[in-house]
C-alpha cells in the first residue's frame, strides 16, 4: 500500500512538473521587427544584423541626445555636433552622405538623396515604442537611401483606456524638457498625442536650442485582428 502511494505521488509531481515547464515555455514570445520587410517577423529569421532598442530602455535612460540610447546599439556611432545635431555612422566611416534611411513607423522622414545630417532631430525618439536599426544594406523596398543601413523608431500605439503621461525634467546648462502624452480608444478607433518640449542654453557658446515638437497617431482596430494607423 505505502509502495503504491509512492509511485502515485511520483507520478502526480512528474505530469505537474511536465504541465508547468510548458505552460512557462508557452510564454516566451520571440522578438519580432517590422523594418525588413513591413510585416511582422522573427528577428532570428531575418538576414539582415538588426538592432533593437525597446521601450522599457528608451524609458530608463532619458535620453537628452538620440546618441544616448542609439550608442548603445554594436555598430552605431551617433556624434553630437550642436544641440541636438548629429552626424550618423552604421558600420562605416562619418559621414552626411545619403547613405542611410530614417524612418518612422516605416515611413521616410526625408525626401529620397537628402543628406543624413540631424535626421534624427525630427523624431521624437523619447517617446517612441521601440527603435530598430538594420545595419548594412537593407531590402529593395526602400531604395538606395538604404544602402549603409535603415533606423526606424516605432511610435507608442494608442491605449485601450484613458491614459495621461507628464514627465518634467531639468538639467545643466539651462536644460529642462516636458514630456507630456495621452490617449483613449473608442470602439474600433485610438489616438495618442506625444508633445516633447526641450530647451537648452549649451555646454558652449552659441550651443543652445528649442524643440517643439508634435506626434499624433490615430489606430483603426479592424475586425480582421489587424490594425491600421495614421
Amino acid at each position: 500500500m505505502d509502495e503504491d502511494f509512492f509511485i502515485g505521488v511520483t507520478a502526480d509531481i512528474a505530469v505537474l512538473q511536465q504541465y508547468f515547464g510548458e505552460e512557462k515555455k508557452a510564454e516566451q514570445l520571440e522578438e519580432v521587427v517590422v523594418t525588413g520587410t513591413r510585416e511582422a517577423e522573427p528577428l532570428k529569421e531575418k538576414p539582415q544584423t538588426t538592432g533593437v532598442i525597446k521601450q522599457k530602455e528608451i524609458k530608463d535612460t532619458k535620453p537628452s541626445h538620440p546618441s544616448d540610447i542609439m550608442n548603445r546599439i554594436p555598430g552605431v556611432w551617433i556624434k553630437v555636433t550642436a544641440g541636438e545635431g548629429h552626424i550618423t555612422s552604421i558600420r562605416q566611416p562619418l559621414t552626411t552622405n545619403p547613405v542611410y534611411l530614417f524612418l518612422e513607423d516605416g515611413i521616410p522622414i526625408r525626401s529620397t538623396g537628402f543628406f543624413n545630417h540631424n535626421a534624427l532631430y525630427e523624431i521624437n525618439i523619447p517617446g517612441a515604442e521601440r527603435v530598430e536599426v538594420t545595419k548594412g544594406p537593407s531590402t529593395a523596398l526602400y531604395g538606395s537611401d538604404a544602402i549603409g543601413g535603415t533606423i526606424n523608431v516605432l511610435t507608442r500605439p494608442s491605449p485601450l483606456k484613458p491614459k495621461i503621461e507628464i514627465n518634467p525634467e531639468i538639467g545643466s546648462y539651462g536644460w529642462y524638457r516636458l514630456l507630456a502624452s495621452g490617449g483613449n480608444t473608442w470602439g474600433n478607433n485610438g489616438f495618442r498625442l506625444d508633445l516633447n518640449n526641450t530647451h537648452s542654453d549649451g555646454w558652449r557658446d552659441r550651443n543652445g536650442y528649442d524643440r517643439q515638437s508634435v506626434t499624433l497617431r490615430w489606430d483603426c482596430f479592424q475586425n480582421t485582428g489587424k490594425t491600421s494607423k495614421l
